[in-house]
């Protein structure tokens, strides 16, 4: 699935889900799975699951953009779920977090930090690094973000 589909998926069914309560917190594919990983904020049941499997599986059914894919799977993303918005970081302020950033240069390395975030603007996140330097990290330059679980 490429990014500008999964976008798509996102604001197609992000206003549906939520008038329901629930947040699509992101779309993954498998082969011809479409599995929806979804958050509510006073904890997230089967019931949940299954009434959003119930409103997007008659939309998986008849639209053209979901004609590849026969199985439709709702989950929790669980506690290492990615994270890509403002209102995710929001969510996880005071917990550490490890972030890929697109990288500029031509050679595409990777390029991650990992911080506490701090603050939560609409299109930035701060970290606190350890020493005491803060970064600034624009959210539409993240590749990836996760919460940083020590075991």
């Amino acid at each position: 699935m490429t990014t500008t589909e999964k976008n798509a998926i996102i604001e197609m069914l992000t206003p549906i889900l939520d008038s329901d309560g629930i947040e699509l917190v992101d779309v993954e594919t498998h082969r011809q799975t479409l599995r929806l990983l979804i958050y509510k904020p006073d904890g997230l049941s089967v019931k949940d699951c299954q009434a959003v499997n119930h409103i997007v599986q008659p939309i998986l059914e008849v639209h053209e953009f979901f004609a590849g894919y026969t199985q439709l799977e709702v989950a929790s993303p669980g506690v290492d779920r990615p994270l890509r918005t403002a209102r995710d970081f929001q969510r996880n302020c005071g917990r550490t977090v490890r972030i890929e950033v697109n990288s500029e240069s031509e050679n595409r390395q990777e390029h991650y930090v990992e911080g506490v975030v701090v603050e939560v603007q609409p299109e930035t996140v701060v970290l606190a690094q350890t020493g005491g330097r803060n970064i600034s990290v624009e959210i539409s330059q993240i590749r990836t973000a996760h919460i940083h679980l020590q075991w």
